[in-house]
Order: structure tokens, then sequence, then C-alpha cells
């Protein structure tokens, strides 16, 4: 396939982007109804989402029913709120989600072609997607085997890419990327209202749109395409994250007014989507809460409304959290576990702090920023007192520091020792809190009058200028963006493309991956077993070698059909430093059909996601 061609949008991903935004609309329609309209569209999206999650999990734990029951009686619901008048959105609303929609079609047409990548999407995000969408349940011992590596792992970000395969089935291989699209969006509309000190219902300035998008995607410190533009879960902690720090804030301001804080339940739906997108959610969730704590107290001491506001938000969160703990401990498939407590990797936690500080040097843009944060809070509070802007520095600050301890200690109870004294992905972990840092950063310019032209009063030309950076930026970046199409991993989906129509949906395949670390057979099951058309009770066989010894043991566990990925010479009839198909009968081993690989792709800048070697590159 041209390369041109990898960027084009086809149909197939022009019905997951069109199914991406519908699931947005449920979500909107839903959050909406809850709040009974009390509410903007950005929380709406993030309390519809929790108010999804605790209703799939709820069913999905305790009745024996396809989850498709519930999902299809929600959004039937989320549509049906809009016969109550009140529960509608007002037009302005709808003309700043517009104003969104059309500043980032560029990045929506630049996206719709992205496929699934990176290891953990392989390993168990989409194959727990695509187990809800195969039979509408979680994945037990008693059911049908599920290829996840963690099956039991939470479901929240899976729940999205569900819904929406009720509506195109083929929506989980791309649509959970194109959802983490429509959450950072849904950040950007949060940063830009905050920017607007908007409290009223009015359209938003289209610069000040522009700005917040460009906030929550390209001058976020903590973005990363390849992770947040995955399947992972990194978007869902921070978009929740941002939202509810808002809410708190908001929140707190309400309380030191004297008046009746709102937005409880828009917050305890938010944490509710928060503590299950992954299994760190549970660490946010309370530090987020202990953070708001420690910041009320700051501004007004103790009150009993803040600490019933708190109480009352995490409610439905607890209860989620409890119920997957039933659902887990009785399911009897795997997930992340934490060690005994005489596991704990106490010896080496200095090896473990070090670790830290030494990612800290590496990332000096990001945690400087951090710093810069910490530094400018008390600046601000002695100069304008308690405001959105300090209220938010300060729910930072206690986040970042309680975050942190959490993370310490996920380090010492859950990783390998190994893993632990490395400080495995700190820095990935630290930039769940990206968004609230970057909205108290630029509320914090704003207040120092730094942008003040085009937050308050936006001159046409600035205006013009942001909306334009806006619009044009997916373009430069398309590669950056497109991780999916970076070397090797196209030579995978062509041998996943070579290979479907020779395969069966239940079909035993032997994969012969020469010197493999586990990445090239993990990838291309993935592609065979769960990216359309799929072929979903592929067993496969993977080994890291390619010789006779292993074409016999395949055929001795009766695997018929076997992929060479880089054939020595002679074997099974397979070129040399080709790939093949090769199937077995009672004559032994034969050519079904062999591939040569392009000779430009041997050449060029490989990333290591992937092994070279069985792909015929040497490392």
């Amino acid at each position: 396939m041209p390369m041109i061609v990898a960027y084009l949008p086809s149909f197939a991903a022009l019905a997951a982007l069109a199914t991406t935004w519908a699931v947005a609309a449920i979500l909107l329609l839903a959050g909406v109804a809850l709040c009974r309209g009390q509410t903007h569209p950005e929380i709406a999206i993030g309390a519809g989402w929790g108010g999804l999650c605790l209703l799939l999990t709820g069913w999905g734990v305790f009745l024996p029913l396809s989850l498709r029951l519930p999902a299809i009686a929600f959004a039937a619901a989320a549509l049906a709120g809009q016969a109550i008048p009140r529960w509608r959105l007002p037009g302005a609303e709808w003309r700043n989600l517009g104003r969104v929609l059309l500043i980032a079609l560029p990045l929506w047409l630049v996206m719709a072609p992205i496929r699934p990548s990176q290891p953990d999407t392989f390993l168990n995000l989409l194959p727990n997607a695509v187990y809800l969408v195969d039979y509408g349940r979680f994945p037990t011992a008693a059911l049908a085997p599920s290829f996840s590596y963690i099956p039991a792992a939470p479901y929240n970000t899976q729940f999205l890419a569900f819904l929406g395969a009720i509506l195109y089935r083929g929506f989980p291989a791309a649509g959970m990327s194109l959802d983490n699209v429509m959450l950072f969006l849904v950040a950007g509309l949060a940063i830009a209202r905050a920017l607007a000190s908007g409290e009223a219902r009015a359209p938003l300035p289209w610069g000040v749109v522009a700005l917040g998008l460009l906030l929550a995607i390209g001058l976020n410190p903590g973005f990363v395409p390849r992770i947040d533009f995955a399947a992972y879960g990194e978007p869902a902690l921070m978009v929740t994250a941002l939202l509810a720090a808002l809410l708190l804030a908001r929140a707190q301001a309400a309380l030191a007014a004297g008046e009746r804080a709102g937005g409880v339940l828009a917050l305890s739906l938010v944490f509710a989507a928060m503590l299950n997108a992954k299994q760190s959610g549970v660490g946010l969730v309370a530090a987020l809460a202990g953070a708001a704590a420690i910041s009320g107290w700051a501004e007004f001491g103790v009150r009993r409304a803040g600490l019933r506001l708190l109480v009352l938000s995490v409610v439905p969160a607890a209860a989620l959290y409890l119920v997957w703990r039933y659902f887990v401990a009785h399911a009897g498939v795997a997930e992340l576990k934490v060690l005994p407590l005489g596991q704990w990797h106490w010896a080496v936690l200095p090896q473990t702090l070090l670790s830290m500080a030494w990612q800290i040097a590496e990332k000096p843009f990001y945690f400087g920023l951090v710093a810069v944060a910490l530094a400018v809070l008390p600046m601000l509070w002695r100069r304008q007192g308690w405001t959105l802007t300090t209220r938010l520095l300060a729910i930072h600050a206690g986040l970042f520091v309680l975050y942190n301890l959490f993370v310490l200690l996920t380090y010492i109870a859950g990783f390998s020792s190994e893993m632990s004294a490395a400080a495995h992905s700190y820095f990935r972990y630290n930039t769940h809190l990206s968004l609230v840092l970057v909205a108290g950063l630029a509320l914090a310019a704003r207040d120092f009058g730094l942008g003040a032209a085009l937050a308050r009063r936006p001159r046409a030309w600035v205006s013009g200028a942001v909306l334009a950076v806006a619009l044009i930026a997916p373009l430069p970046l398309i590669k950056r963006l497109r991780f999916d199409l970076v070397m090797p991993q196209p030579l995978v989906w062509d041998l996943a493309t070579r290979l479907k129509p020779h395969l069966a949906a239940d079909d035993r395949l032997a994969l012969l991956l020469p010197g493999d670390n586990g990445s090239v057979a993990t990838m291309l099951a993935g592609v065979l077993r769960d990216v359309p058309p799929r072929r979903p009770r592929l067993d496969v066989l993977p080994r890291q070698t390619a010789d006779d010894a292993a074409l016999a043991e395949a055929a001795r566990r009766g695997y018929t059909k076997a992929l060479i990925s880089c054939a020595p010479g002679g074997l099974a009839g397979i070129p040399a430093g080709a790939a093949g198909l090769v199937a077995h009968d009672a004559t032994g081993w034969h050519p079904v059909v062999a591939w040569p690989y392009p000779a430009g792709d041997t050449s060029g800048r490989w990333q290591h996601i992937l092994s070279w070697q069985p792909l015929c590159r040497k490392p």
C-alpha cells in the first residue's frame, strides 16, 4: 500500500469517526439529563460517562445478561431526556460545541484512519473491548476464554468502545483511539471556559476555544501522541482529573461565599468515570479528594459543608470500587495484583527514589512547569486572594504530592523489584495531572496579564492567529500524530492482511518468528483476531525460532498452518529472507504463499517498538 494512502480516511475510518461523535452525543445528552440541565457540556460528557460506567459495571457484575440491554436503554434514555425542555442545552452551548468540532476538524481527518498501536493495546486493551462486543459479558473462568493478558482490568474506557460497537461493530479497533481524541477536545473546551471566566451560558470566542484546544493537546507538556492517542487509559485519567479539579475549585468558591455548592452529582459521576479507567484510578480519586480537603482547609478551615461535599462526591466511586473488587475476587481471571505485605520492595526504595529523581531530571520541561505552578501559587494568593486560579493551583499542589505518594506506594507494593527500582513509567503516571497543571498555569498567565487581550477582549488578529495555528497544526505534525505508521509496524499489518484470506475464524496457526521478544507475536495475533476482517477465535502458537524442529512441534500439537516471518534458506519451500504461509498434511509441510519484503522497507529509521529480527532486519 503506498504510504500516502495510509494517511487518507477510508469509508470504514469515516464510519468510525461518525460513531465517535455519536458516542460523545450520547454521553452529552445523558450527562445533561442526569444533572437536570445544570451543567456545561464538557462536564456533562464526563458525568454521562460516569453514569454509563456505574450502570454497565453493576449490570455486568450481578446479572448474567448481555450488557447490550442496559447500553441500548442508556442511549435511548439519553435521547428521551431531550423531551424535557429544562434538560436541553441552550443554543449558546451547541454553538460552543460546533466551534470545537470545526476547529478540530483537521485533527479529526488526520486521526480518522488511525490503527491500533503500542504493546498494551494488543496485550489487554483491545482484547478486553472486543470481548465485550463478542459476548456482552465480563470475562470469567466459566465463560469463553479471553485472549487478554489481564481480563480483569477495569473496563471504563472499553465501555465507550462497546457503546460505539452497538452502532458500528468494527468500531473498537480505531474507536478506542478516537475516543481519546474526543476526550482531549472535552478538556480543551473546559480550559477555554475557565480562561473566559465563563459561567454564563454565552458562546465562547473562537480564539479562546482554539487556545483551549491548543493548551489541552499541542501545548500540554504531558501529551505524548503514541500514548495519549493510542487506546491507553491515560487520557481518561487526565481529562477526568481536570473536570474534577475545576468542579472542586468552583464548589470551594461557593462554600467560601456562603452559598450552596453545586455540581456535586456531576463531580460524583466524574469520579466514577475516573476510578475504573485504570487500576491507578483509585489513587487519583483519593489524591484529588485529599487535595481538595487540604485546599479547603487552607482557605476557610474545616467546614461541615465541605466535608459533606467530599464524602458525597466519592460515594459512587467507592461503591463502584467495591463492586469491581467483588467481581475480581470471584471471576477467576487475571488482574494486576498488590503483592503480599511480606514481599513489598522496601529494600529497593532508595533506588526507586533515585530513579524518580533521574526521570525528573530527564523531563525538565514538564517538572519545571510543576515547579513554576508551585512557585506562582503564593505569589498570586498574596496578590488576589482565593480565586478560581489560586484554588486550582492549590488543588494541583496537593494533588502532585499525594498522587506521587500513591505512585511510590505502587512501586513498593505492586511492581516487580526490577520495575520498582527503575521507577517504571514514572513520567507517564505524572502526566495524569498534566491537564490540571496546564489549566492552572494558563489561568495564572491570564491573571498576571499575559494573554489578557485574547482571554478577555480578543483583538481580531490575535484571535485569528490562534485560530489559524489550531487549524493548521495537525498537518505538519501528521507523522508524529500517526505513530501507527512508524516502521516496522506497517510490515506486521501487511503480514496480517496477506494472511487473513487464508485463515478461518477458528484456525490454529503457528507463528514462527525468529528472534522475537514477544512483541511481533502479540501485535500480529491482535491484528488477526481483533481488527476487521477479524478471525476472532484464532488459536496461535508463537515460537521464537523458524526451523524444522519448530514445524515438527507445531504439527505434533495439531497446528496445521504456520507463518514463517523470515525464512532461512529452503525451510518448507519458502525463499530465504521472505515471509510465507505453509500448511501441513499427511506428507508434511508445503508452501501456500510467500511474500518477499519490499526492499525499501529494510532501510530508514525503525523504532524498537517491535523486534526487528522476525521481520528480516538485524537490530
